[in-house]
């Protein structure tokens, strides 16, 4: 027979008898304790040695010379009254965070309202302590319950309870003296413009915040493994004052070294290097490192990625090589979208959107996308290399192919497109951007305008096919010194742009520019207040506007152009109603933007005109005025436009509703 493992025995001794407690001798030990006399039973109370009554005599009724209100035992409504806070600004916080304000409109009972006077009172002189007040009392009076045949204590004339809470702040404590013991006697400059200063008062969230901004400082002025330590807070009752010592690491200097990924790699360490903003051997900067922590996530390439500084143990002089290392998670990097709408602009219109983030390494992204609309039916490809060989200059290739029917024209066009563009992003606002590209395209187009009268030497005429060959080299330079790339408040951007194209229609070949200047400039005027005002001109020189396919030529009108009227719907129109086009193109903008928290208001004018000359006029400027409303997230506000034209058109609508993301320029 088998014998039982030990751990088997073992568990078998948990359930052997203990053996019997020995009887102790006091006198066996010196120093015993002497035993407790007990007083006579005489002595006791007569009621403890009475037996106890049968439960069967026990009566659960309430006693009768001790009773709560009705209300009190129900639930009453009461009101809070709060004596002695004011001076010390935190009444309004103490309001949006008290327990008995948020449950006052509503019955509570006797037991309930205790309890919230309770957890206020601990609120309260949290609230206190936190900003100072030290030497604060607070008091909560809630009584509630009453004698017979009487009111309830403190119940008001409307039959509402009252819970009075009483503070006296006392004396409000101040800093007396700040001492930051990481910071070397011989480098002061580390903790310029640290938060906490002698005479201020003791506020709990400035010391949080002055020691978090004091380590980014430490971060940014090249001390990647800089440490706040213990801080000692001494308070004086006499003074009332209190001493702040800050203790800490300063760690010693760094300079960035190499980059090293782990976790999930989209792409390797040479493009990172590509996407950073430092080089190996500059001084390390924090801010830096944080920027491209940003541009990684820009990248939609991960799911999650953090970027943290390492020390390799390799010294440059006095300076740590500091190791970049990020650590990335897998995102989706597929993503398929939709949106389906109706405009009094466009009519019927659905589009579906299909997206690889990782179709190409690295960052190469595909997006496919197709349209199915009253005016437009489109399927189009690009494929985007993000950070081609430079941060936030990207390479592209679309493939186009359309079918549209706006106002002025029906056309079936193809497109072949390769541009290189330098771009602004919020992450890095650039001054300077730029970019340059290559097109082929092939466009059949009919003309929807019929103008009288007719030139048979340069009017195709109306309802009449054309087929288009093109070739194209687009550019476009700009310069911003705004403050903001979606929302600026202050400053000023310009645009210039040149599309030297060549054209071939049969036999005939045109050659000439579409060129465009644009400008818009922004003043703020106290906190709240934006004025804003846009001007853009264009002109097609080289060729006659008849000559010039219908989808080439310049149009105003619309939502990114004069709002209030239709698409198109600026310019010279046709017997039919139907725009013409123009060679040369003048629009401009004023609005009024007033921001009152996530909220705004926008009062706008828009004008433009559309003439057969390559020289911008104002000869037929239309204008628009509007409202609109605007909603401030974290990404750039949502635009909500109304409009109407002044002196408005047949084919323009009474009103055009506008609905975008950021400002309208």
């Amino acid at each position: 027979m088998t014998g039982a493992p030990p751990e088997a025995a073992r568990a078998d001794e948990l359930f052997l008898p203990l053996p019997p407690i020995p009887e102790a001798d006091p006198a066996a030990e010196d120093g015993a304790a002497e035993p407790i006399a007990m007083p006579p039973v005489e002595a006791l109370d007569p009621a403890l040695l009475a037996p106890l009554p049968p439960l069967g005599t026990f009566d659960p009724a309430p006693r009768t010379d001790f009773t709560f209100t009705q209300a009190a035992q129900e639930g009453m409504r009461y009101r809070v009254v709060v004596e002695g806070l004011q001076p010390t600004g935190l009444e309004a916080t103490f309001r949006r965070l008290s327990a008995l304000h948020r449950g006052q409109n509503r019955p509570a009972t006797a037991a309930q309202i205790a309890s919230r006077a309770r957890t206020d009172e601990e609120l309260m002189k949290r609230l206190l302590f936190s900003e100072g007040w030290y030497g604060a009392t607070v008091e909560v009076v809630a009584d509630i319950a009453q004698a017979p045949d009487s009111e309830a204590i403190g119940e008001a004339a409307d039959g509402r309870a009252e819970v009075r809470i009483r503070v006296v702040p006392g004396e409000r404590y101040s800093w007396r003296e700040i001492v930051l013991d990481l910071i070397p006697s011989d480098r002061p400059e580390l903790a310029a413009g640290f938060g906490l200063e002698v005479g201020d008062p003791i506020r709990a969230i400035d010391v949080e915040e002055a020691e978090g901004a004091l380590l980014r400082r430490l971060n940014g002025l090249g001390y990647p493994f800089a440490e706040i330590g213990v801080r000692d807070v001494v308070l004086d009752q006499e003074a009332p004052t209190g001493t702040y010592l800050l203790t800490g690491d300063l760690g010693p200097l760094g300079v960035f070294g190499p980059i090293r990924m782990s976790g999930f790699k989209p792409f390797d360490e040479r493009h990172a290097e590509v996407i950073a903003r430092f080089r190996p051997g500059q001084p390390y900067d924090a801010r830096l490192v944080d920027d491209l922590r940003r541009a990684l996530i820009a990248t939609q390439q991960f799911g999650g990625v953090t970027v943290t500084p390492v020390d390799t143990g390799v010294r440059e002089g006095d300076a740590a090589v500091t190791e970049i290392r990020i650590d990335g998670t897998r995102g989706p990097h597929r993503l398929l979208a939709g949106q389906i709408g109706f405009a009094n602009e466009e009519g019927f219109r659905a589009e579906g959107t299909w997206r690889h983030r990782s179709f190409l390494q690295p960052e190469g992204m595909l997006t496919a996308r197709a349209v199915l609309g009253t005016e437009e039916q489109r399927a189009r490809a690009e494929l985007l290399m993000g950070n081609w060989r430079q941060r936030d200059r990207t390479l592209g290739f679309v493939a186009d192919l359309a079918n549209l029917s706006p106002p002025a024209y029906n056309a079936q066009t193809f497109a072949l497109v390769a541009e290189i563009e330098r771009t602004s992003t919020p992450i890095w606002q650039k001054r300077w951007t730029w970019s340059v590209g290559f097109g082929l395209g092939a466009s059949r187009e009919q003309q929807r305008a019929l103008p009288e009268p007719r030139d048979p030497d340069s009017d195709p005429g109306f309802d009449v096919l054309r087929n288009f060959l093109f070739i194209t080299i687009p550019g476009r330079i700009a310069y911003d010194r705004s403050n903001d790339l979606l929302d600026p408040t202050t400053g000023y951007r310009l645009g210039l742009e040149v599309n030297p194209e060549v054209s071939r229609e049969g036999s005939r070949v045109e050659t000439y520019a579409r060129m465009f200047a644009d400008g818009s400039v922004y003043q703020g005027i106290g906190d709240k207040l934006v004025l804003a005002g846009r001007l853009r001109l264009g002109s097609i020189v080289g060729a006659d506007l008849f000559a010039i396919a219908p989808t080439r030529r310049l149009y105003a009108g619309g939502g990114g152009s004069v709002r209030g009227f239709d698409f198109q719907g600026v310019g010279e129109k046709a017997l039919n109603g139907r725009p013409i086009g123009g060679r040369g193109l003048f629009e401009a903008s004023t609005e009024v933007r007033y921001r009152f928290g996530d909220f705004g208001v926008v009062g706008f004018v828009d004008a433009g005109s559309v003439n057969s000359s390559s020289v911008p006029s104002l000869e037929g400027t239309r204008f628009g005025v509007g409202v609109g409303g605007r909603y401030y997230t974290t990404f750039g506000p949502i635009r909500i436009d109304v409009a109407r034209a002044i002196n408005r058109g047949p084919l323009d609508p009474t009103f055009a509703l506008y609905i975008s993301i950021g400002q309208a320029f």
